[in-house]
C-alpha cells in the first residue's frame, strides 16, 4: 500500500492497494486483471467519509493513461454491481466502478449525482458532482479506518497504479461529530528505485491533476 496527500482531522490522507485477479467464466472465457483499490484512510474509530466531490474550484477527476477495464455487466458505479452474477460472470466482481465503502449493490446506500462518466473507460470527473452516503449510513465508516472511494482495474499488462492520475475532494466527519473537508488530494507514485529502497512504505505527497 502506498500512502499520500496531506492529512487533516478525520483524515489520515488517499491509500492504494493493487492486486491481480484471473480467472474463467461459464463461458470458457479466461480473464486476467490488475485491480487498483483507492481507500480513504481514516484516523479513529467512529471518523466516517460521506463524500466524493469536484467544484469549480477544486475538480475532480481519476484517470489513467492506459485504459480502464469494464464489464458489460457491471457499471460506473457500485450499485450496479451485482453480486448474483459473481458466479456465473466472476470478472464482474472486479469492474471498474466509484463507490463509498461498498463492494456491490447489496445494501447499498450510494448516491451519484453530476459526475461525468462518459468517457470512464479513461477517466471519470465532475466540476459540480459527488457520489455521497448520508451520514448514518454504515458504509462511510469502512473497515479498519479504510473506506473505499473507487475500484480501478486494466486487462493485465496494459496499467496500474503508475498509469493512473487524478484529484480528489473528501467530506466527512470525525468521531465528535466535527465536519472535515480534504481538498485536492492524490496518491504519489514514487519511482520504482523508491520503491525498492522504502520496501513500499508510505509517501507523503501530493499530485495534482495535469494540465
Amino acid at each position: 500500500m502506498i500512502l499520500a496527500s496531506t492529512a487533516t482531522a478525520g483524515f489520515s490522507g488517499l491509500v492504494a492497494e493493487e492486486t491481480s485477479h484471473s480467472g474463467t467464466n461459464v463461458l470458457g472465457t479466461s480473464w486476467d486483471l490488475t485491480v487498483v483499490r483507492l481507500y480513504a484512510q481514516l484516523e479513529n474509530a467512529g471518523d466516517r467519509l460521506d463524500a466524493v466531490f469536484g467544484s469549480a474550484d477544486n475538480g475532480l477527476v481519476i484517470g489513467t493513461t492506459a485504459e480502464f477495464y469494464q464489464n458489460a455487466a457491471g457499471g460506473d458505479s457500485s450499485l450496479q454491481i451485482n453480486a448474483a452474477l459473481f458466479g456465473v460472470y466472476n470478472s464482474v466482481e472486479y469492474d471498474t466502478f466509484v463507490t463509498i465503502g461498498s463492494y456491490n449493490s447489496t445494501g447499498d446506500a450510494l448516491l451519484v449525482q453530476a459526475v461525468d462518466f462518459s468517457n470512464f473507460s479513461t477517466e471519470v470527473t465532475t466540476d459540480n458532482g459527488t457520489w455521497v452516503v448520508t451520514p448514518d449510513d454504515i458504509q462511510g465508516e469502512g473497515a479498519g479506518g479504510l473506506v473505499m472511494i473507487g475500484q480501478f482495474s486494466f486487462a493485465a499488462g496494459t496499467g496500474g497504479l503508475d498509469s493512473m492520475y487524478g484529484n480528489v475532494n473528501l467530506q466527512g466527519s470525525s468521531a465528535d461529530g466535527t465536519v472535515w473537508e480534504a481538498l485536492d488530494q492524490w496518491v504519489e507514485v514514487p519511482a520504482p528505485g523508491a520503491l525498492a529502497l522504502l520496501g513500499l512504505a508510505g509517501l507523503a505527497g501530493r499530485r495534482r491533476r495535469r494540465g
